[in-house]
């Protein structure tokens, strides 16, 4: 095997580095959420890597004032208000352990009530309504971590009642009046039965979503009235289209399609629960209209947009006013507000206001084509100058049943700003694209899914754009997954691996899966293979990295939070101690406070500081000095990293 020749350090700077400090940070404004009646707006501001609750007029941004609810850990989802338009909610975990707790804020008195309960139960948002807008409705996993009840809780008082206790369904769906109407059941063939309740409180059958169609069809919505269920469907189609179907007649009427991509995103009248337009995401965002008085002011902001991606964050009652956010590759996102009576948008405020003068580059999308004849979207990001052959860094998205979108990514900035082609390629699987292409993944994990991000490569070098001796792969999650197993399948393809957060073994993947996954077991199995039988543990041993060691030669970086309940810390520390046996260079860093995302925002930083080290010493790109960037976070090194020291 042809050794590929190792690059000192960069250390000319033809333009200014985007610093780790600005490109990592929490963006100053985010989660930006309306009122119902459109009247305040309220958003997660960064101070100092902590989040606080700030709270304005929705015409009048200079009037805002800091909560007293205090600093809240960056989770998902952030931030909404009630339908009393009085309260927001935000969520909070334990040091990334996932186990969501909910909290009221009152905006006028600033008092803070506990929702629901702590101490490792895991709460998600259900919905609220403007029919009883004292209380809100949570789906929460206190009685049994495998089933998620349904409980009522007055935003006010933090008083709850559960309102349904579930046996087995997956997911479930109320009207307006907090009644359940729907429940989701995954069967033992990865196929989901969609039941319907009854006025007695019995069962009846409603769909049925076959398994090919179970990771693209799923129930989105329904009327105010609960009579309408609002369906993204994949069935007896390809690309998922937004249909309506009558609860009493199952009469189904096809309300928006894409000829490129699946229906992703879907604006629901907030007063009558209808949909007013759909969005699907291919290359870029295009919007579909589907009421025909709110197709007027969705034309009217498009044009406005000029060339950038919309996205309509919320839509009051009456439709009055509509809380709008503008995407660029390039810049950050604005935020607007349409107040349709006056027929004028204010421009709110940008995300973030510090990259003014940052040598900042546009994402372009492209295609590329598979080995087997696929076509993969996929973006690529190329620094300044007229240099070609740069270093590149694939970075690989995690789920995998995710994808990248075009848009400002720091990441690819970052990147870019120090000499690095990127590129990030929607590799089968990847959703948006319809269900062929997803399930076209189905028992391809380290297969052919490895194969596209191979192929990405070769595309990048023969169009000039990469160095074929300077090529690294950077990925978390399942991104980390396809790290490891590049690094033992195309060790002549790559100069060097970072793997963050990623599967080594996939056995002790499944078997830890968290007891809220155990639902949706089935549909992993399908897509994976059954470790209950003979063939399905071979075939999950053969696809998992930590088998395939001896096959690994280049130099690896591998970070881990200690609190991850998603992948078991013990997988990142038995690849590194393999590797550390064989005499091949890995360095391992752990996060004692982080979970399987790493949120802190000095945590954040400090990965990355390191991350710059190990891309500038391998593949020679610019770096910025570490200085106090791992000081101020909870990063331990706990194997390698000898090559840090004459980088200080």
């Amino acid at each position: 095997m042809a050794n590929k020749r190792e690059i000192a350090p960069g250390h000319r700077r033809r333009t200014a580095l985007l610093t780790r400090k600005v490109a990592f940070a929490d963006p100053l404004r985010s989660h930006l959420r309306l009122s119902d009646d459109g009247t305040r707006i309220a958003w997660l501001q960064n101070e100092d890597g902590m989040l606080s609750v700030m709270v304005a007029d929705a015409l009048d941004p200079a009037s805002a004032r800091r909560l007293t609810g205090g600093p809240v850990r960056p989770v998902s989802p952030a931030l909404f208000w009630a339908a009393d338009e009085r309260h927001v909610v935000v969520f909070r975990d334990h040091a990334g352990d996932e186990n969501y707790q909910a909290f009221s804020i009152d905006v006028d008195a600033g008092a803070e009530v506990t929702l629901t309960p702590g101490g490792g139960t895991r709460t998600l948002f259900n919905r609220s309504s403007r029919r009883v807008p004292s209380d809100i409705l949570f789906s929460v996993n206190d009685r049994d971590p495998e089933s998620f009840d349904l409980v009522r809780v007055n935003v006010a008082t933090g008083q709850r009642i559960t309102v349904f206790q579930n046996p087995d369904f997956s997911r479930l769906h109320a009207d307006a009046d907090f009644k359940v109407c729907f429940g989701e059941r995954v069967r033992q063939d990865g196929s989901i039965e969609v039941l319907k309740r009854q006025g007695d409180g019995g069962w009846v059958p409603f769909l049925d979503i076959p398994p090919e169609d179970s990771l693209t069809t799923h129930i989105d919505g329904l009327s105010a009235d609960g009579d309408v269920v609002f369906l993204l469907d994949s069935r007896n189609r390809d690309r998922t289209a937004l249909v309506a179907i009558d609860a009493r007649t199952a009469v189904l009427t096809v309300l928006a399609t894409d000829s490129e991509a699946d229906i992703a995103e879907v604006v629901y009248d907030p007063d009558t629960g209808w949909p007013l337009a759909a969005a699907a995401v291919a290359a870029r965002r295009r919007w579909h209209p589907i009421d025909e008085k709110f197709a007027a002011d969705l034309a009217r902001q498009l044009q406005d947009a000029a060339g950038l991606d919309l996205v309509i964050v919320g839509v009051s009652a009456g439709r009055r006013r509509m809380l709008i956010r503008l995407e660029a590759s390039d810049a950050p996102a604005q935020l607007r507000i349409f107040d349709r009576a006056k027929r004028r948008t204010l421009q709110l405020f940008p995300e973030r206001d510090d990259l003014e003068g940052m040598p900042l580059r546009a994402m372009l999308p492209v295609a590329i084509r598979s080995r087997d004849g696929l076509t993969l979207p996929a973006y690529v990001t190329v620094p300044a100058g007229r240099a070609r052959r740069r270093p590149l860094v694939v970075v690989v998205h995690g789920g995998p049943y995710d994808r990248d979108a075009w848009g400002f990514s720091p990441l690819h900035q970052w990147l870019a700003s120090r000499g690095y082609a990127v590129l990030s390629i929607n590799f089968r699987g990847s959703t948006g694209f319809g269900k062929a292409f997803t399930n076209a993944a189905d028992r391809e994990w380290g297969g052919r899914m490895q194969d596209d991000l191979d192929d990405g490569v070769a595309w990048a070098v023969k169009e000039g754009i990469a160095d074929p001796d300077r090529v690294g792969l950077l990925g978390a999650s399942y991104g980390g997954y396809a790290a490891l197993m590049a690094a033992a399948r195309s060790p002549d393809l790559y100069n060097c691996f970072i793997d963050i957060c990623g599967p080594s073994d996939l056995l002790s993947f499944i078997a830890k899966i968290p007891p809220y996954w155990h639902n949706w077991f089935a549909m992993i199995l399908r897509r994976l293979a059954d470790p209950a039988t003979v063939e399905g543990r071979k075939w999950l041993q053969e696809r998992s990295p930590l088998v395939h060691v001896e096959q690994m030669v280049r130099p690896m970086l591998i970070a881990q939070g200690l609190r991850d309940v998603r992948v078991n810390p013990a997988e990142s520390r038995n690849v590194a101690l393999a590797l550390l046996r064989r005499n091949v260079p890995v360095t391992l860093i752990t996060f004692p406070d982080e979970g399987h995302f790493l949120l802190g925002q000095r945590n954040r930083i400090a990965l990355m500081a390191v991350v710059e080290q190990f891309l500038a010493y391998h593949l020679g790109g610019s770096r910025e000095m570490l200085g106090d960037d791992l000081e101020a976070s909870s990063l331990t090194i706990e194997i390698g990293g000898e090559w840090l020291g004459p980088l200080f």
